[in-house]
Parts: structure tokens; sequence; C-alpha cells
């Protein structure tokens, strides 16, 4: 639509303060029992159920996310055995004991600025491979942006162009 300006990424991120929170020295038991409740509590019609948490470090600093993924794949790394029957159990609890920076996926070094298009987001997304990235506004961090929003607002623009 020719004059109309897009939207920044300020329009579609997430607020820092929307996210779950978990200190990076908690236990992974914690941090599974606040991504599970978050995640369930956010399958209301129209929203957008968090598959991560942010992690911050004993200064209140953002240092990184946990996604279920992350979890996950804390087992997939453990020593591989020829006889696996009857130790995921085990495994599993094990794990719960691990802290969480041991298992945290860093905050990416790429930023996005609040004023950057969603082109530039997804340039981000895409080439560095992330699953979201951090808004920044004056030096902080005030938000992430996620394809799900990038996505959200592809579908909303085709959809009113079809529909007017």
């Amino acid at each position: 639509m020719p004059g109309k300006e897009d939207k920044k990424v300020k329009d579609i991120m997430l607020p820092l303060q929307d996210y779950a929170t978990v200190f990076w020295e908690n236990s992974l038991r914690d941090a599974m029992f606040v991504l599970k409740n978050t995640f369930y509590s956010g399958c209301r019609a129209g929203s957008q159920a968090h598959r991560s948490i942010l992690v911050f470090d004993k200064q209140k600093r953002l240092v990184g996310t946990l996604s279920f993924k992350d979890i996950i794949s804390s087992l997939w790394a453990m020593e591989k055995d020829e006889q696996w029957d009857g130790k995921f159990t085990k495994l599993c609890l094990e794990q719960a004991s691990r802290k969480v920076k041991e298992v945290m996926r860093p905050i990416p070094s790429k930023r996005l600025q609040i004023q950057d298009s969603i082109i530039d987001a997804i340039d981000i997304l895409m080439n560095q491979d992330l699953e979201m990235v951090p808004v920044e506004e004056k030096g902080d961090i005030v938000g992430m942006i996620r394809t799900v929003e990038i996505f959200k607002e592809v579908s909303e623009l085709v959809e009113k162009e079809k529909f007017s």
C-alpha cells in the first residue's frame, strides 16, 4: 500500500515485563516449573504462549533465555550409553538439579533498536539462526522480537489487504 509507513520493531515487540523470569543460579527444576506454568497459562484464545523464559544474573541484568529445547538439549548432551532402558527417569531427575546458567542460551550480541524496521528483525533472526532478538532503547533491553510476532504482522497485513 503506497504511502503507508511500515511498523517498526517497537510496534510488535514483546515488552520484557511480559516474560516470566528466573535467575541463572536457580535450578532447572525451578525454571521448568516457571516455564511450564507460563506456557499453559498463556494458552488462551488469541494469546501467544511463551516457549522460553528470561534469565537474569545477580545484578538483575538480562543474560540469557531458557526454552523447552534448551532443557531437552541438556538431556541429549549427557553421556550416551549402549543401554538406555530405564535411564530416562534417572537422567531427568539428575538434570533437574543443574543451574540454569549451565543450560541457558546466552542473549545474542546482535540487537535491534526500537526504531529498526521489521525487515531488520527478519534479517537478524534468519541470518543468525536465532529464536528471538533483544530490542534496545537507549542502551537498555526493553523487549524481544520472535518469529511469531513477525508472522502475526505478516498474516494480518495479508488478511487486511485481501478483505479491504
